[in-house]
């Protein structure tokens, strides 16, 4: 299979990335949030199962019961009151992880991207046929990808789903036919519109125009979407 990769879908793995680098965020933010509320100690390694809130009391009852406020008499809600405390982002950031532990992301073990999209074009037979050769699906959730050391996020997410490789050799055949096609109208010195017309379904697209070839016919940027469900 190594013989048939095409490229890799940076795009899709940096987005990926980066919304979990966001998810991290709510961690190391709750952590910082609980010093603001005078709760120390707790790094976003702590707190990755959850429980802010409860943190926040289980630590603010400890406080009421020593002799300083205890003899004044008073109940933790005057307490809480007094110091002024507010939960609220606490509280926000505590339903963030609430509702990120119940993500979940399935992943095709390679050409994801070109699988999820097939997916969706039911009424399109020649993508129905090419997901007749999609791998294994595998299910992840965020802590799959995401772990930390005190307040440092370390996000490792597998490369292999983002990995496009050609699903046959014909397809890796098509590739250098488009290419060598398109080098020879160069040399002819053809319009850019004539030879956009007879590529223009294997190339780029971007805001429903074509963006995959260039005006000098030099340089070529192929959607690997359009390609794979080619010659199968």
């Amino acid at each position: 299979m190594s013989k048939l990769f095409l490229s890799t879908d940076q795009e899709n793995y940096n987005r990926y990335l980066n919304q979990i680098i966001s998810y991290g965020e709510v961690y190391t933010t709750a952590s910082k949030e609980l010093v603001n509320l005078d709760v120390k100690g707790y790094k976003a390694e702590n707190l990755i199962n959850g429980g802010f809130v409860a943190l926040f009391h289980d630590h603010h009852k400890q406080e009421h019961s020593q002799p300083e406020w205890a003899n004044l008499g008073i109940r933790y809600e005057k307490y809480l009151e007094l110091k002024e405390f507010s939960l609220e982002k606490l509280e926000a950031l505590e339903a963030e992880h609430e509702r990120i532990i119940e993500l979940k992301f399935e992943l095709y073990e390679t050409n994801d991207s070109f699988f999820s999209f097939s997916e969706y074009r039911t009424r399109d037979s020649s993508y129905q046929k090419a997901l007749t050769f999609s791998p294994e699906k595998k299910v992840y959730k965020v802590f799959d990808f995401l772990s930390f050391k005190g307040n440092t996020a370390k996000v490792e997410i597998p490369k292999e789903p983002f990995s496009v490789y050609a699903l046959n050799k014909a397809q890796i055949d098509l590739l250098q036919d488009v290419s060598d096609y398109v080098a020879a109208s160069s040399k002819l010195g053809l319009e850019y519109r004539d030879v956009l017309k007879v590529v223009e379904v294997y190339i780029k697209w971007t805001d429903g125009r074509p963006t995959g070839l260039s005006y000098d016919l030099k340089t070529i940027e192929f959607s690997y979407n359009n390609i794979l469900n080619q010659r199968l």
